[in-house]
């Protein structure tokens, strides 16, 4: 069974791109727009010209590490939730077990 594709077209460094998805164009939109913003960082920030596939491998970099640290953060938080989980029903247990030796 294979979902319906749309085609939505994009627009990324004045470059046209169609494409076969089942995700919302809104949402590829916003995808593209974030893309050109990074793309135009990266250009204002280095003071010779260079070429577009130079800015798009440095953007890549860029949200690659954006990505990647938001992935640890995730990681992180994930295994402060889990010990305070642990925590926390042990010391329910303890409180049980308490209330159940009375």
């Amino acid at each position: 069974m294979s979902k319906n594709l749309d085609v939505v077209r994009v627009s990324i460094a004045g470059q046209e791109y169609a494409l076969k998805t089942s995700a919302n164009a809104d949402y590829l939109n916003s995808v593209a727009d974030y893309v050109n913003q990074k793309m135009d960082e990266i250009e204002k920030s280095s003071p010779d010209s260079q070429s577009q596939l130079r800015t798009a491998i440095l953007v890549s970099m860029n949200i690659t590490d954006e990505l990647f640290s938001e992935q640890k953060k995730r990681r992180q938080l994930a295994t402060r939730v889990e010990a305070k989980t642990i925590a926390i029903r042990e010391y329910v247990e303890e409180q049980i077990h308490k209330t159940e030796d009375k």
